[in-house]
């Protein structure tokens, strides 16, 4: 049965990494992708920082053989990647065990994924590797496709039920809006980008979770 599972690691386990030494604020966004030997995770959007600045740290970094920009944005950035093939890591691990990620976000403390296995075997196989290779991951919930995890929610971490039921029930998706992102990260006692970050990640799991979107 299809499975699926989520999974953090620091910032600097994982390629592209060290940018965020350079800029704390960014986010970047992996977008969904069947991972293959000759394409894993070719389209990342990078937020919240002129991509000039960017594509001068993305040379720096040196873990990409080549990069394309494709669509420039002023503040923010989509770029195709071209990963370093001789580089074993994190990325080896996600073709090995051929799981789709779903979605994949860092920010200056960690990476989060989640991704689709074809069954558990998958997800042993990929935990196996990254002990293998002294990859300190985190897994969070897994669970097969459509099942309720014990909260109720469907494949949201606690942080991002918390966030979508606050924003429900104080009317944010009301129209008009009774509240806004900054009055509900206040209440939270937490960043506008972190509670913006929470909200977005938990509508892609409901919406995945819930509506055929394979």
């Amino acid at each position: 049965m299809s499975t699926i599972a989520t999974f953090t690691v620091p910032a600097d386990a994982f390629p592209l990494g060290h940018i965020f030494e350079s800029f704390p604020e960014i986010t970047i966004e992996i977008e969904q992708v069947v991972p293959t030997k000759n394409a894993i995770l070719p389209y990342f959007w990078v937020r919240e920082e002129p991509v000039g600045n960017v594509q001068q740290a993305l040379e720096a970094e040196g873990v990409l053989k080549s990069y394309t920009l494709v669509d420039d944005l002023g503040d923010q950035g989509l770029f195709r990647a071209e990963w370093n093939p001789d580089a074993e890591g994190i990325l080896t691990g996600i073709t090995n065990a051929q799981l789709t990620v779903l979605s994949a976000t860092g920010t200056e403390d960690e990476w989060e994924f989640k991704f689709r296995a074809e069954d558990s075997d998958r997800i042993a196989e990929f935990q196996r590797y990254c002990a293998d290779q002294g990859i300190d991951i985190t897994i969070g919930r897994i669970h097969s496709v459509g099942a309720r995890t014990g909260e109720g929610a469907y494949g949201l971490t606690p942080e991002q039920r918390e966030a979508v039921l606050l924003a429900y029930r104080s009317g944010y998706y009301e129209a008009p809006p009774e509240t806004n992102l900054g009055e509900l990260a206040e209440e939270l006692g937490i960043t506008h980008q972190s509670f913006s970050d929470r909200l977005r990640r938990g509508t892609n799991s409901l919406i995945g979770e819930t509506l055929d979107v394979t």
